[in-house]
């Protein structure tokens, strides 16, 4: 019988597949995880000929995407599939450090109180071949993921395990995002819920980080979008002012009438004297030149 999952969301990754999956095998939990991979519709033949490899010779349950929708819509499908309590979500260019999963299901056992575990992590750097340890001990209080810490110093691990119920409770990974930010969205969530984090002291996964991974998508108005959408967790450290100019400065230089006109009518009173000359500017000529 399982007693947690792993999931792997795949698209187009091809030998660090294997990498991912064999990480597994230094664990002695590994023959009561369940192990779920989901195709977010992948090309490559490579990636395809071992999705069928998997498929047909492993225990492993994978998962066809039934369209192209990212990271947010796999993981979403990985998370429902999913049989056991605990989730180990795994991207498939990254790893699990050796004995990683059994000190996670501990740390679910021995405290059932939390609701997710937050630990350190390694990262490793393809480019310069730098690995570095990431500390998180500085984003906690009592042993304990500090939402206001976090908001400070965001180091928490996209991918860091959860409860299966902790994931529904939140409504699962917001396909607005689906293609940047989704594990942060996903995040701020899950703490604006109540939910707690324990912290691990000890490295619990690999991010191997490069240019075109699958972790390095990044949208800058995504960014934005989030301060609008989870505006109590940034006023945590910033007054309504700070954060209302912080939002305009980032959408101004794009233009759109749509955006800066209802912005302007919520937080115009807070805004920088250079900002609302700005404003006020891009209002006069989008009066004469119907922008």
């Amino acid at each position: 019988m399982y007693k947690l999952s792993v999931i792997i969301c795949v698209f187009n990754e091809e030998l660090c597949l294997i990498d991912a999956l064999r990480s597994l095998y230094h664990n002695d939990i590994y023959k009561q995880t369940e192990v779920i991979v989901i195709d977010d519709c992948s090309t490559n033949p490579v990636t395809l000929r071992l999705l069928d490899l998997l498929a047909r010779f492993t225990a492993y349950k994978v998962i066809q995407s039934g369209q192209n929708l990212g990271l947010s819509n796999s993981r979403n499908l990985g998370f429902a599939n999913a049989t056991t309590p605990y989730i180990l979500p795994l991207d498939a260019d990254d790893v699990f450090p050796e004995h990683a999963i059994d000190d996670i299901y501990a740390a679910f056992n021995q405290n059932p109180e939390f609701d997710f575990i937050a630990g350190n992590y390694y990262l490793n750097d393809l480019q310069t071949g730098q690995t570095q340890v990431v500390d998180c001990s500085t984003v906690t209080t009592a042993g304990t993921i500090d939402i206001k810490k976090l908001g400070t110093d965001w180091k928490l691990l996209g991918t860091s395990p959860c409860k299966k119920a902790t994931w529904e409770k939140v409504g699962g990974y917001n396909l607005k995002y689906s293609y940047s930010v989704q594990d942060v969205d996903f995040w701020i969530r899950v703490m604006a819920s109540g939910s707690k984090g324990f912290y691990l002291n000890k490295p619990v996964y690999t991010w191997n980080k490069s240019a075109t991974g699958m972790n390095m998508n990044f949208n800058r108005l995504d960014m934005v979008k989030l301060m609008e959408d989870h505006r109590a967790f940034y006023l945590l450290n910033n007054t309504a002012a700070s954060l209302d100019n912080r939002i305009f400065e980032a959408y101004y230089p794009y233009k759109q009438k749509g955006v800066l006109l209802p912005l302007a009518k919520k937080s115009f009173l807070r805004l920088k004297p250079f900002n609302k000359l700005r404003l006020i500017s891009f209002y006069i000529k989008t009066m004469f030149n119907g922008a």
